[in-house]
């Protein structure tokens, strides 16, 4: 029996239509902020496309954030910086932003601006940061 080889160098396959169509409706779900229905959705695709990095990419970027706590450390509270996303953070479409209390710290499509602001921003080292759902042209 002859072994079949794939080149390396050849375009990959196109997507199944299906695929195509469930990404969409994933990516849809994002941009309309509706990040619950997306994380619910994605377990489905996972399931449906088992081999599909994508659907695995996203499944990573929807998964709930992990929070630690540091020992020792008291929390603060992060009202301020949730009341100001609240009124300000639709403004700001596919982007990280870095709040400080009621305060933008910066705010850039890529978390290495944003980082870099931080670092050069004296009493910023306890920004929180936040992705806001928008345009992803990765999807």
């Amino acid at each position: 029996m002859a072994e079949t080889r794939v080149d390396p160098a050849a375009p990959p396959a196109p997507d199944p239509p299906q695929l195509t169509a469930d990404l969409d409706r994933l990516r849809a779900l994002v941009e309309h902020e509706d990040v619950e229905g997306a994380r619910a959705f994605v377990k489905e695709l996972e399931q449906r496309w088992p081999e599909c990095e994508r659907v695995h990419q996203w499944a990573r970027v929807l998964a709930p954030p992990v929070a630690r706590r540091r020992p020792g450390v008291a929390g603060r509270s992060l009202e301020r910086e949730r009341a100001w996303l609240r009124e300000h953070g639709h403004e700001y479409p596919g982007c990280w932003l870095a709040i400080l209390e009621d305060r933008l710290i910066a705010a850039d499509p890529d978390i290495r601006v944003v980082l870099k602001a931080i670092r050069s921003t004296p009493g910023a080292e306890d920004a929180l940061l936040h992705l806001r759902p928008g345009s992803m042209d990765w999807a």
